[in-house]
């Protein structure tokens, strides 16, 4: 069931770039033709077998996270992105599931590698242009890579590990899925608060293992998203002096403009003398 569910993932990822990308989408100033880099940072929280909370209560410590983002957008509807994740992870647990004491608490570190496809809410509702707020759901496909530590609560003694002493970090099959709201400052530089869930193809995130069921971990972040806008000849000049290419304006150089402004005036003196004023 779950090998179907990641052929059905790659799909929504692939199928909007091939199927979508020519789509006369809607004439939004802030939301065509760019390449989006940009830099985000935030918290995570656990959710698996040690998740009442950070380990030793420090949230910022244990569970900051920081990260950088490409984006292609297809029109105003699809954006295509690439995230490179790095931080902390923790979570701390100090009664078990019969209420006796348990007290354990876990600390990990993670890379994760992920592609995600995002799908523009508004713009599906919407036809208004030069909109400043969008608000994107996005589903993705990736790879995390681990090393985690079980702790003891009353000792702080490692009971368990994955990735030290000699071994390899744990890498493992990530799904994200989440949401993003952005606000466009202007064209060229944005803002956006985004939360996503991620399911991790794994029950050792925690370093606690037995029941096969899959960890969780949730990303609340904001980010700082720069525009990079692909290069069109356009031209302020209009009149006789300017010449049309590929259904734009091309921006002519001085001695150019000089040249074709001289056979202008000879142009106009010859129709002058052609046909003179009676």
């Amino acid at each position: 069931m779950y090998s179907i569910l990641k052929h059905i993932i790659f799909f929504i990822l692939v199928w909007p770039a091939f199927a979508f990308s020519q789509i006369n989408s809607i004439d939004d100033s802030f939301s065509k033709d760019y390449f989006g880099i940009s830099f985000n940072t935030g918290i995570t929280s656990f959710f698996g077998d040690i998740d009442e909370g950070p380990a030793k209560g420090d949230v910022f410590n244990n569970n900051y996270t920081f990260g950088v983002s490409g984006y292609k957008n297809f029109g105003s509807l699809f954006i295509l992105g690439g995230q490179i994740l790095t931080g902390k992870l923790s979570g701390e647990k100090k009664r078990g599931n019969n209420g006796n004491v348990f007290n354990r608490y876990f600390k990990a570190n993670y890379i994760e590698y992920s592609l995600k496809t995002e799908y523009n809410l508004i713009a599906f509702f919407s036809n208004r242009v030069n909109r400043k707020f969008c608000l994107y759901a996005n589903v993705g496909i990736g790879l995390i890579d681990f090393k985690t530590r079980l702790y003891d609560g009353f000792t702080d003694t490692i009971v368990k590990s994955f990735g030290y002493d000699g071994q390899k970090s744990t890498t493992e099959l990530v799904i994200p899925i989440g949401i993003r709201a952005v606000y466009n400052i202007n064209k060229r530089s944005a803002i956006s608060v985004q939360t996503s869930s991620r399911r991790v193809d794994t029950d050792k995130l925690d370093a606690m293992t037995g029941n096969d069921n899959r960890d969780y971990f949730n990303y609340t972040s904001i980010e700082y998203i720069y525009k990079i806008y692909s290069k069109r000849k356009e031209s302020n000049i209009v009149g006789p002096y300017a010449t049309k290419s590929k259904k734009r304006y091309k921006k002519l150089r001085p001695s150019s403009l000089k040249k074709m402004k001289r056979k202008y005036e000879k142009e106009k003196k010859k129709k002058s003398k052609s046909y003179p004023e009676k």
